[in-house]
């Protein structure tokens, strides 16, 4: 599995997810618009030679990056949105790759 970062595609019915993306739309960064998503390694398709591709600790790096700038938020158990920290962006991104690896 490749852990790729895109941006979508314009297409004559609108913007869309690269085909060469099994699933994505995760983890966007409002810079530049770019979003995770993965593939799984195959000869049998073409992935373009210019897609950034991460392993897990690179892409918690980029997450936590985003997070300086752009702060993701949890709901508390009162209700109330409060900004989640470093180690819970981390645990988050860590997950999500246990989810897409299994």
């Amino acid at each position: 599995m490749a852990i790729l970062e895109y941006k979508l595609e314009a297409s004559a019915g609108g913007m869309r997810c690269p085909l060469w993306v099994e699933d994505g739309g995760y983890f966007s960064n409002p810079d530049d618009f770019s979003m995770i998503g993965w593939a799984r390694d195959s000869a049998e398709w073409y992935t373009p030679d210019t897609v950034v591709k991460f392993t897990p600790v690179q892409l918690e790096d980029r997450q936590v990056a985003i997070h300086a700038k752009y702060p993701m938020v949890k709901e508390n158990d009162g209700g109330s949105m409060i900004e989640m920290t470093e180690t819970e962006v981390r645990a988050m991104v860590q997950s999500w790759v246990s989810g897409v690896a299994s």
